[in-house]
């Protein structure tokens, strides 16, 4: 029997208790789960829309991996990944290695594929995007957006034919179903850790079910009321003065790159008026022939501010490739652009098109370009871009969130907030804004990682470890006065 006809038996057989207000556990097979610890796997059936109980059902996907004392804390660590899209089974093993095996023994981690993500049914994944990966690797740099364009067209019709209902996959359902796997499983209070997308999530939740909250960390704070399509612009370049500054004033890094900046913008503008062709043949898999243009170069260089072991080779890369050497480049960047098809684009466009675009139709792209004008021919290169995300959205036939999905949050749940200065897309500002309405709240700084904070630097775990044991106390954060800048290769 497949896992899909399984599934379907599944809500069949819970709808009944659903509409009675009750839920069941559905045990199941763990996928992943952390050596050395005892879990625990299965699904919880709930409405697709909550309005409406009878119109269908999600299975959601659930990992609870016990605590290792006796006694242990009743209150679990609940991990919300980001995205939205990403799956919480598929990155448990490295952020359990990273960062969750430091809460593991004092209570259990409860690990949730939110619905359309990961293992969670129905699945909101392109699958249309994986067929045609290198298409879109070896797509020109003045058609790529309309490729993609093309390609979540065709993945959304699908996912409509299937019955997937868009306009029910949005935070207020996702919090609702966190919420509702946690008490199936018999929790009453709980602490969340939202990354990213997350940390939205986790916001949704601290204003519509405070109640069960004890404590919440967010990392790499994504604030509703923030403009993230406009804002990363501002934000990229941000972090690429970082970036610049730090090399500058690393002896080794500025004697073997100098005026690395000069050099960037002007590989940049080179590169748009004679893209570089480069080979890149991924495992297993036929050779491609890949042009890197000043665009795509400046995306592949947004995407390395994320993790501290790409930014460490930012500065060699962009040396090889002004001396017309891509081999290592298209490597790293050819890797980055495969991994969109690891994330549940279907979801992804369904929260973004209904909880950020609609905001506001209109962003002022005049003035970021007065500011920034080497941008302007960039903002036609991305599928998010000011010409085709109205197009993407329209396809996607999302409406716009009711006014106050945008608004800050208001809690006084005690709140760690994580930031990465050389984050591009959520930087320390974005925790400036949500600190402004959470009151009881301790907000750092952690100056030599970029996105996922947890993930990329050992004292933010001591600060969160900290924080969780005692929430109503400012966390120790002394650890960040040693934490040693980045040592670029």
């Amino acid at each position: 029997m497949t896992l899909r006809i399984c599934l379907a038996a599944l809500v069949l057989m819970l709808t009944p208790l659903l509409m009675s207000g009750q839920t069941t556990v559905e045990s199941a097979e763990c996928q992943e789960k952390p050596f050395g610890f005892q879990a625990r796997c299965g699904y919880v059936a709930l409405p697709q829309d909550y309005a409406n109980p009878t119109a269908g059902q999600v299975a959601i996907y659930f990992t609870q991996i016990l605590g290792a004392s006796d006694p242990k804390q009743p209150d679990p660590l609940v991990y919300l990944v980001g995205g939205p899209g990403s799956s919480g089974s598929q990155l448990l093993q490295t952020s359990f290695r990273k960062y969750l095996r430091a809460f593991a023994d004092e209570r259990d981690i409860i690990v949730i594929d939110q619905r359309g993500t990961g293992l969670s049914d129905p699945p909101l994944y392109c699958r249309e995007v994986l067929y045609r990966l290198d298409e879109i690797l070896q797509s020109h740099h003045a058609e790529h957006a309309e490729l993609l364009l093309s390609i979540l067209k065709d993945c959304h019709q699908r996912l409509k034919n299937s019955g997937v209902q868009f306009r029910h996959y949005h935070s207020e359902t996702n919090a609702r179903d966190i919420v509702n796997v946690l008490r199936a499983l018999g929790y009453e209070r709980w602490n969340l850790v939202g990354v990213s997308y997350g940390s939205r999530l986790a916001l949704v939740i601290m204003r519509d079910h405070p109640q069960y909250l004890r404590s919440v960390i967010l990392d790499s704070v994504y604030p509703p009321q923030a403009d993230i399509y406009l804002d990363a612009y501002y934000h990229g370049e941000r972090a690429l003065r970082i970036l610049f500054q730090a090399c500058a004033e690393s002896p080794s890094c500025g004697e073997r790159y100098p005026k690395l900046e000069r050099v960037f913008y002007r590989l940049y503008e080179r590169l748009n008026q004679a893209p570089l062709m480069a080979t890149y043949r991924p495992p297993r898999y036929k050779t491609l022939e890949i042009e890197i243009s000043g665009y795509r170069l400046y995306d592949w260089v947004f995407s390395w501010l994320y993790e501290v072991e790409s930014i460490q080779r930012i500065p060699q890369l962009i040396a090889e490739l002004d001396r017309g050497h891509p081999q290592n480049a298209v490597r790293v960047g050819a890797a980055y652009e495969a991994n969109m098809t690891s994330l549940s684009l279907g979801m992804h466009y369904t929260v973004q098109c209904q909880e950020e675009y609609g905001v506001s139709v209109y962003r002022d792209y005049a003035s970021m370009l007065a500011v920034h004008p080497h941008l302007s021919g960039y903002l036609r290169y991305p599928v998010e871009g000011p010409d085709t995300l109205p197009r993407l959205c329209e396809i996607w036939m999302a409406e716009a969130r009711p006014a106050r999905v945008n608004q800050a949050v208001s809690s006084d749940v005690p709140a760690l907030l994580l930031s990465g200065n050389y984050d591009p897309i959520t930087p320390p500002i974005y925790a400036d804004m949500a600190e402004e309405t959470l009151e009881r709240s301790y907000n750092f700084v952690l100056p030599h990682v970029g996105h996922g904070v947890l993930r990329s630097e050992r004292c933010a775990v001591y600060i969160a470890v900290d924080f969780i044991n005692a929430p109503l106390s400012e966390p120790d954060s002394s650890c960040i006065a040693d934490t040693r800048p980045i040592e670029f290769d």
